[in-house]
């Protein structure tokens, strides 16, 4: 465990300083003026930024080592509708699936979902929760890999990636290469501590899951 949390420190250390740069202002990162004059939303994130996000994942898939693996990547906007996705050859429909489930649920809980999982170790404390915001098209998913979109304290979107082994850390670094820095990821659960045999809290953050 002690390693895995070591390679998991590295990697997110990599991904925020290979990319050090000034933060994208909020106003590239949102529609135009005449946008929001149409659809009356002005904080949300724009079509363009949005594919630099997908394309940035897709890069950092390319370069894992054993060849770019099977990816869903979609970003979300603040009222959960999809501004871009994408779906590499092989990936299973499951991983489609949690991959927009684990967009939904940052949106949802405006935090990482793999906080989420954490906030939420055992079956009891999820169970309850099952089901909450279904009726809104979010979810909660306790699987990491999905993101909150915040420029300038501003929540623009959430971006959910499923399918691969590297969910989490490929949304993450998608974030900073395009937005700029962002918070430092959640820190494993160290296993064996109350999860219950639950899906690990990561979810894809180097340590396997849907």
């Amino acid at each position: 465990m002690k390693r895995t949390a070591i390679a998991f420190f590295v990697a997110a250390t990599l991904a925020t300083t290979a990319y050090a740069q000034t933060p994208l202002p909020l106003a590239r990162a949102v529609v135009s003026d005449e946008v929001a004059g149409r659809t009356l939303m002005k904080m949300q994130i724009n079509a363009t930024v949005a594919r630099q996000l997908v394309d940035a994942c897709l890069e950092f898939a390319r370069t894992q080592a054993g060849g770019p693996g099977t990816y869903a990547i979609f970003v979300l906007s603040p009222t959960g509708d999809i501004i871009d996705a994408h779906v590499t050859d092989g990936t299973l429909p499951i991983g489609v699936e949690t991959g927009l489930m684990k967009a939904r649920t940052a949106l949802y809980a405006r935090t990482p979902s793999s906080e989420v999982a954490q906030r939420f170790p055992n079956l009891d404390g999820r169970a309850i929760r099952m089901d909450l915001g279904r009726d809104r098209g979010l979810s909660y998913y306790f699987v990491g890999g999905g993101l909150p979109i915040v420029v300038e304290n501003q929540l623009i979107g959430a971006m959910g990636v499923g399918g691969g082994n590297m969910d989490e850390m490929c949304a993450y670094t998608a974030l900073t290469k395009v937005l700029g820095p962002q918070k430092p990821l959640p820190q494993p659960a160290a296993r064996g501590g109350g999860a219950g045999g639950n899906a690990p809290a990561g979810g894809g953050g180097g340590r396997g899951g849907q």
